[in-house]
């Protein structure tokens, strides 16, 4: 039925009118059933609010580089053990207060508080203490090297609040951002206004309303509805329909952002690295994304999540091997055949298609997955890191965020719950090595090591394919968290 209404509205001549500067509507998926706060270091944090809100020390380029955002510039110690920020000057917080070097050290230091137990804590944990030189210099300590710790600094969570807000950031949102907090309802309409004062211009927009609609087939009713202005992800096959209709615009890019199943690595049957590793080289990738996603809608991955546009990428392939797999089951004792729940909800635009194609699949060599559709509204607190085996989304990271956030012992979103010392010492291996070459070898050990033994299935990163109003313009083809969401506007 909606590929139906799609079809009929595009070959109709779709249009838009809207009125410029204006506001620029896009949804939420709600995935934390209304918990969403303010707070960007929260294990509920409202994701969309934070791009609009919050600023950076460092933002990612359009090539995914460290680029200046309140820091300047920054370099380190030969050691790699101390870097040093210098900060901008002259840059408020919406509130009206001024930002400096004490509101960068209370940020840091609040987020890696235990209580709030931030994701964050198993990516930028390696800070050892924050040290004020003066207003606008800082100085980071890490616990160990790290010749790529501006990198780590990109995460779209590493935003600075205001010196000694607290609990307070949960609803007032303030930061240094383009945009300021109107009114916060995470179940319904979230308004968002213009911030006159941002340090790099005024916003192009009038507001942003970010509005909660909790599955991908709602949100794209609401886009042909004109409720919304932007889909995120397209499936491929509709592609040429968008674009085909003047109403319409279409960006496309590789991206670091994929779907998966994880496996959790601490109960049975998937505590036995055998299991995990023959239901993964079972499948043949090229064809589980052809019918999975689309043909060009993503490119194949080999079960560790560092993307094309990496420069660790490891060079291992994973070719399909149905006598491995059976072979491996066999040798961990279901050689008369295995069967398991897997979790998925249409919360993700391609969550059922993928559990439907993994399961038809495997049942080539004997294995039964039962899916289980779970509601959109709470994926995230009742199935993700509770389920043993489930479909979940992670968005664009760079190599070292993803390897340590994903995998390294006692991490909060550790959803595999795999816990390998030998594997966390390679991660500070190659934090530590100041050479390239060598730094890159090691993070191929570790990439090469979840291939063989890890506990998720990742056999794609996506191409974005997002489509937008045609009214909307300067929305530039990169990942949403570097976006510069000031030079956004809309035309009539």
């Amino acid at each position: 039925m909606l590929l139906k209404l799609i079809v009929f509205l595009l070959v109709t001549g779709f249009t838009v009118n809207v009125t410029a500067g204006g506001t620029f509507r896009i949804a939420h998926a709600m995935e934390y059933g209304g918990a969403e706060n303010l707070n960007p270091f929260d294990p509920n944090r409202f994701t969309p609010t934070i791009y609009f809100l919050y600023s950076r020390l460092v933002r990612a380029n359009p090539d995914d580089e460290p680029a200046p955002d309140l820091a300047l510039r920054w370099s380190s110690n030969a050691s790699a053990t101390i870097w040093r920020f210098d900060l901008r000057k002259g840059v408020t917080f919406h509130d009206g207060s001024t930002f400096d070097a004490g509101d960068v050290a209370y940020s840091l230091t609040y987020l890696l508080d235990p209580e709030i137990d931030s994701p964050l804590i198993s990516t930028l944990g390696i800070i050892s203490r924050i040290e004020v030189i003066d207003p606008h210099t800082v100085d980071i300590h890490l616990k160990s090297a790290h010749a790529d710790f501006p990198v780590l600094l990109m995460d779209y969570r590493a935003r600075i609040i205001p010196e000694g807000i607290g609990e307070a950031i949960r609803y007032k949102g303030t930061g240094t951002g383009p945009f300021m907090i109107s009114k916060l309802d995470p179940e319904g309409i979230t308004e968002l206004v213009a911030n006159k004062n941002y340090f790099l211009g005024p916003p192009q927009l009038d507001a942003i309303e970010v509005i909660a609609i909790i599955d991908a087939n709602a949100q794209m009713q609401a886009f042909l509805a004109n409720q919304i202005d932007l889909v995120q992800r397209v499936n491929p096959r509709l592609e040429p329909l968008f674009r085909s209709n003047d109403g319409f615009s279409v960006q496309k890019f590789a991206t670091g952002d994929k779907n998966l199943i994880a496996f959790r690595t601490d109960l049975a049957p998937f505590d036995d690295h055998r299991v995990r590793k023959a239901i993964r080289i079972a499948i043949d990738r090229e064809k589980f994304i052809n019918t999975a996603i689309g043909h060009g809608g993503a490119v194949i991955a080999c079960d560790h999540p560092v993307w094309p546009g990496d420069p660790y990428l490891w060079p291992g392939e994973c070719e399909q091997d149905q006598a491995l797999a059976k072979r491996l089951l066999s040798e961990a004792g279901f050689g008369d055949g295995l069967e398991f729940d897997l979790y998925t909800s249409t919360l993700f635009a391609n969550g059922v298609s993928i559990a439907e194609v993994y399961q038809d699949q495997l049942s080539e060599i004997g294995v039964k997955v039962n899916i289980v559709l779970a509601p959109a509204d709470g994926y995230y607190g009742d199935i993700w890191l509770n389920k043993a085996a489930c479909v979940t989304y992670w968005g664009h990271r760079p190599a070292d965020q993803y390897l340590n956030e994903l995998y390294r012992s006692g991490g909060s979103w550790n959803d595999t719950y795999w816990n390998v010392p030998e594997y966390d010492s390679l991660l500070d291996r190659a934090r530590s090595e100041l050479d390239f070459e060598a730094r890159r070898a090691v993070y191929w050990q570790a990439q090469e090591m979840l291939f063989e033994k890890g506990g998720s299935f990742m056999p794609f990163h996506y191409v974005n394919i997002r489509v937008m109003n045609s009214s909307v313009r300067n929305l530039e083809p990169v990942m949403e968290f570097s976006v510069p969401w000031y030079k956004v506007t809309k035309t009539p």
